[in-house]
């Protein structure tokens, strides 16, 4: 009876906490989603096609306030992509654990990455152009480009962590049986759009599918059960 009791006692508070978490997960994902994908699909929806960022630095010289607010916005939104996709990570652990477990390990690795994109992508081409010159900014991403640590540091894991972790976890939130699919599906047409083919077509953009696949799974997780958020009945070995 007393070990009962224990359990029941030790188990009892930790159970709001995680329902914390969750509302918190839930909201990251929204925010994350708007931040990083609404600023990129309105500037590639009403802004002339960049071939590269060194285009987007010397447009970003006539249009100052605009390039700087979504540069900012999308250094803010790597705060909130890993928070919330650790909790699509969570929900997914429970029924489908090794899958989750590699997913999660190249979601990290590919958000230290992504961040560190964007953090250069703001040094070279929003605080660049007024401190060392249009020109000299220019230079400066391309030698960040050419340059071996940041190929190790930042692009290869963006490109690799961030393309396949996301496609896994997506993968394991199928498998999970606990999120709509037609949000994982638009997570994963987003990523082959972005990734391999980042064209505008029309009023399309692959950001568009990144901003509504992810304030609905957002939403989905504020709105979760908290038993399935705990993982209540589900194994303990389940892989």
């Amino acid at each position: 009876m007393s070990t009962t009791m224990s359990s029941t006692t030790t188990d009892a508070p930790t159970r709001p906490r995680r329902d914390v978490l969750k509302g918190v997960a839930g909201v990251s994902l929204v925010l994350g989603g708007l931040l990083n994908g609404l600023p990129q699909y309105l500037t590639a929806l009403f802004t002339e096609e960049h071939d590269d960022f060194s285009d987007q630095i010397r447009w970003g010289v006539d249009h100052p306030g605009v390039h700087q607010a979504e540069q900012l916005t999308l250094l803010i939104s790597s705060l909130f992509m890993p928070i919330g996709l650790l909790g699509l990570a969570w929900v997914a652990r429970h029924r489908s654990r090794r899958l989750t477990a590699v997913a999660t390990v190249l979601v990290a690795w590919g958000m230290w990455g992504f961040h560190n994109v964007l953090a250069m992508g703001y040094a070279a081409g929003t605080v660049g152009p007024g401190a060392i010159g249009v020109d000299g900014a220019v230079r400066l991403n391309e030698g960040l480009i050419d340059d071996g640590g940041v190929l190790a540091a930042a692009l290869l894991p963006h490109l690799v962590g961030t393309f396949f972790g996301l496609m896994l976890l997506m993968v394991a939130c199928w498998r999970s049986g606990s999120f709509p699919k037609a949000p994982l599906v638009m997570t994963m047409a987003f990523l082959v759009w972005d990734f391999a083919v980042p064209v505008t077509v029309g009023p399309f953009e692959a950001h568009l599918l990144l901003v509504v696949s992810w304030i609905w799974l957002g939403v989905h997780l504020l709105r979760m059960p908290a038993a399935v958020w705990r993982g209540d009945g589900v194994p303990d070995r389940a892989v």
